[in-house]
């Protein structure tokens, strides 16, 4: 990973040692559901998430990553920040579909909206103009439900969320669990 001109690290490993810099913070650009859609999502996915036996992902921790940054320096969260906004102006994203992936039962979309699959791009081109290393994989929108569970066929009502703004988060250790903390949000 390519940092500033200064080289201190701006997201994930330390180019000289190739480890997580240990004042490092996790974080990661997300979409936040309002209060609203996450109780019509609970309605929604509550006997699926039973039935994976699965251990729940509380509803206040639920979110669609838009990009995943990784461990950041202080200077790295500054770089990041200063990214967005990005405007692809608000969508809607409908949840309509239950999956699986090793132990995570997650709820994700059958059609990508044209405005998110834009967002994540531009997104991702102007965090490598930053220095940041765009994740490898296929961007897969989806919202984690359960850890520890078994895949369940399952049909879902589909819930259409109304997005108008990208979060940034982090990720705080939190005992056994992990904490979310929205530290600023843009409109799109």
């Amino acid at each position: 990973m390519s940092g500033p001109p200064d080289s201190e690290p701006v997201g994930g490993l330390d180019a000289a040692t190739g480890e997580a810099p240990r004042a490092s913070r996790r974080a990661f650009f997300a979409l936040w559901p309002d209060d609203v859609t996450r109780t019509r999502l609970v309605r929604a996915t509550k006997e699926a998430v039973r039935r994976s036996g699965g251990r729940p992902i509380a509803k206040d921790r639920w979110h669609v990553t838009v990009a995943f940054l990784g461990g950041l320096t202080p200077a790295g969260l500054d770089i990041a920040s200063a990214v967005p906004p990005i405007a692809v102006g608000a969508f809607a994203l409908t949840l309509d579909r239950i999956g699986a992936f090793e132990s995570t039962l997650w709820l994700g979309t059958r059609s990508v909206p044209k405005p998110l699959a834009e967002l994540e791009l531009r997104l991702w081109d102007a965090l490598e103009a930053k220095g940041f290393s765009r994740e490898p994989r296929i961007y897969r929108p989806h919202l984690t439900l359960a850890r520890r569970a078994r895949p369940v066929e399952a049909e879902v009502e589909p819930v259409e969320w109304p997005v108008d703004e990208l979060a940034l988060v982090e990720s705080l250790p939190d005992r056994r669990n992990v904490h979310y903390e929205v530290l600023r949000t843009w409109p799109l």
